[in-house]
């Protein structure tokens, strides 16, 4: 049914899914925890490489997507978080 007959071309197709195109997934990963070369925070402090007194801790340090809900692994990660600032003080 969608986009229509009036989409024909790869290029239209193309538009038309960079126009509507959404997911039901929450995004995570945008700075994600790890060691290789495309990861943004450390896996043991979740400090931000490269940046002195940042902490990320959300569901965007979660290296793939999980597959549940995020809500409860991100408290979780929150969590870890705050219990490790509130022990190096």
């Amino acid at each position: 049914m969608l986009p229509g007959k009036a989409v024909e071309t790869d290029e239209q197709i193309l538009d038309y899914l960079r126009a509507a195109a959404l997911t039901v997934f929450h995004p995570v990963g945008t700075c994600k925890m790890g060691t290789d070369d495309l990861a943004v925070t450390d896996p043991a402090t979740l400090k931000v490489r490269g940046v002195n007194g940042l902490r990320v801790a959300d569901a965007s340090v979660m290296p793939t997507l999980i597959g549940g809900n995020t809500n409860a692994p991100t408290m979780m990660i929150a969590e870890k978080c705050a219990r490790m600032i509130l022990s190096a003080a």
